[in-house]
């Protein structure tokens, strides 16, 4: 019996444990500006990797250059990511990382500005949001048709550690193909089989 509660213990922590460190470098990104602020993608180098990005978080900042420790959330579990305990917030995200995909298909100034202001407004009414309109009506649309060509499991949404100065909220794709599992995950299975061992040896005494 000891031995299906440990298991059960040892499932709940991986399911509990969504995200993994990073540290993350602000590249900057190339130059598109709304008037009054740059929009993306922007540049990350996250862990030694640059990867293309899109804020959804205005009332933080970052600076060029700026590095600083984050947690990489998976889009099944927000509930510590900013704003992740709003009303809707996974629906907001996941319009978000519709909204992602498209800034980086758009090939126009126009159409950039318009798609970094939707995504702000998901979150912060009081963003700049001119041409946001019609890209919030599309991600709503294809929220409606579930999405199509997002998988979900290639985003990660970037927010500061727990505890830690807030620093702007990106959301990235590329890792849906990364299968090694994260190092929070490795610790947690091999401490659970730790105490499976242990437990077991205690039964047999």
């Amino acid at each position: 019996m000891r031995t299906f509660a440990v298991l059960a213990l040892c499932a709940t922590a991986l399911i509990l444990s969504p995200a993994h460190a990073a540290t993350i470098t602000f590249a900057g990104s190339d130059g598109v500006n709304d008037g009054s602020y740059s929009v993306g993608p922007y540049r990350l180098i996250i862990n030694g990797t640059e990867r293309l990005a899109m804020c959804y978080d205005f009332l933080h900042t970052v600076s060029p250059g700026q590095n600083w420790d984050a947690a990489l959330y998976q889009m099944d579990n927000l509930s510590a990511a900013y704003y992740g305990t709003g009303t809707g917030a996974l629906d907001k995200y996941r319009d978000a990382a519709w909204l992602l995909a498209q800034l980086l298909a758009a090939t126009s100034a126009e159409d950039r500005i318009a798609i970094q202001h939707a995504a702000w407004s998901l979150f912060a009414p009081s963003a700049p949001s001119a041409g946001a309109t019609s890209w919030l009506k599309a991600a709503e649309a294809a929220h409606n048709n579930g999405y199509p060509g997002i998988d979900f499991t290639d985003y990660r949404v970037v927010s500061s550690m727990p505890g830690d100065p807030q620093v702007q909220g990106f959301l990235v794709r590329g890792f849906a193909a990364v299968a090694v599992p994260e190092p929070e995950s490795l610790m947690l299975v091999a401490a659970g089989l730790l105490i499976l061992g242990l437990a077991g040896r205690v039964e047999r005494a």
